[in-house]
């Protein structure tokens, strides 16, 4: 299940994911009215592009506004993005199961934003037990944007549409989280009705390079 943000990350890590012949599903997390459809619409031209080397992509749109609104009603704006990337980890892992999917798949690369230093990701990897693969994870952002252009994946990943992470950052992130301020940070909010919700809200789609998604 590859978490797909419509950036520029998210589109190489599935690539190179194919390219070893896994197959792709795909989960992004929509946030209206904050966001508006332009992000939808460019993560459906990004996985069109993608289609070149799988036939059909299902992708998954998970309605997250309740979530990140609760998030920022009841936790330090410090640790919002940490705890936003947990709730974005258990609706994939649990969209994973559902879908009888074996690993998470993300666009992150050590040290490129807040959530992605390795305390970070330690962190947010915590709650799920589910494989993770990050196929960036040590690469180089020139490297990552030329294989984007590689792939015609950059020109529609730089649309000028932001998705929920951008709209949402923080102004002072945490790079090292402490586990045990995340967990109390958590039990503030009934996060766990919110990612049933969130999944019964689910939307799922299949794109393909030569036809309109289903």
């Amino acid at each position: 299940m590859m978490m797909i943000s419509g950036g520029i990350d998210s589109p190489v890590a599935a690539y190179l994911l194919m390219k070893r012949g896994v197959t792709v599903e795909c989960v992004h997390f929509a946030s209206p009215p904050y966001t508006n459809s332009g992000v939808i619409d460019k993560v459906i031209d990004l996985l069109k592009s993608l289609a070149r080397y799988q036939e059909q992509i299902r992708l998954h749109i998970v309605p997250f506004t309740k979530l990140q609104e609760a998030i920022y009603d009841h936790v330090d704006e410090s640790y919002a993005i940490t705890i936003m990337r947990r709730m974005m980890y258990r609706i994939s892992a649990d969209l994973a199961k559902i879908r009888k999917c074996q690993a998470i798949a993300s666009g992150e690369s050590i040290g490129q934003v807040a959530s992605q230093t390795l305390k970070s990701m330690r962190v947010i990897n915590e709650v799920t037990n589910m494989p993770v693969i990050r196929p960036l994870v040590t690469f180089d952002k020139n490297d990552i944007i030329r294989i984007s252009k590689l792939i015609k994946t950059y020109d529609i990943s730089i649309r000028p549409f932001e998705d929920c992470c951008t709209i949402f950052r923080p102004q002072n992130p945490r790079t090292k989280p402490n586990y045990k301020s995340t967990i109390w940070l958590e039990q503030q909010f009934d996060y766990e009705a919110l990612i049933v919700e969130a999944i019964n809200g689910t939307e799922s789609r299949i794109i393909s390079a030569n036809s309109e998604d289903l």
